[in-house]
């Protein structure tokens, strides 16, 4: 005597596994609709918020506190021994590209842990300073670095980048530089 299914919980065995397939693949590996936090880090302290553009792109802003990126060839910043301490506004898009490939292999990519590829527009506001009073500038940095997770709310990053910073000083001095920025950051999630 064969024991087998009767056709019909045959068939409800069938679609049930059909439609578990079609949900499992329709969860597509993308980045966190929006996300909140603090950072800290050698350089500075910064609050920041993410937000999806794309399933691997997102925007970040983010405002704080920041010792400048060493720079080549500026003289506005080489003040001694005087610490300064300029406000900084930071927007940043930011491309996760590896975050498929980290949820195909069943790695966390929960809170954009991924590694990725970004262009930060950086504004140092040089009328608020902690200490000192330096002119403004900006800087525009390709920045690689890798971000993840330490349990459920606090994240790591790091990596670094190099590009172009212009000072807002007067016409006779030089006003365009090299900028390098290390990204070496614990943060944590809201």
């Amino acid at each position: 005597m064969k024991n087998y299914l009767p056709m019909s919980k045959k068939y409800g065995v069938l679609l049930l596994s059909i439609l578990l397939l079609f949900e499992t693949q329709a969860q597509e590996a993308s980045v966190e609709r929006s996300i909140c936090g603090i950072q800290a880090g050698i350089l500075g302290f910064f609050a920041y918020n993410e937000m999806k553009v794309s399933n691997t792109i997102a925007l970040r802003s983010e405002a704080g506190f920041k010792t400048t990126n060493l720079t080549i060839g500026n003289p506005v910043y080489s003040r001694g021994n005087e610490p300064f301490v300029p406000l900084v506004l930071n927007v940043e898009p930011r491309w996760y590209y590896n975050i498929k490939q980290r949820h195909a292999k069943g790695l966390a990519i929960d809170n954009n842990s991924a590694t990725f590829l970004s262009l930060m527009i950086i504004y140092h506001a040089g009328w608020l300073m902690i200490s000192g009073k330096q002119p403004s500038n900006i800087e525009i940095i390709p920045t690689l670095a890798v971000r993840y997770n330490i349990g459920k709310c606090f994240d790591f990053e790091m990596g670094g980048g190099c590009g172009y910073q212009y000072a807002f000083t007067s016409a006779e001095e030089e006003k365009d530089y090299w900028a390098f920025n290390i990204v070496l950051r614990i943060g944590y999630v809201f």
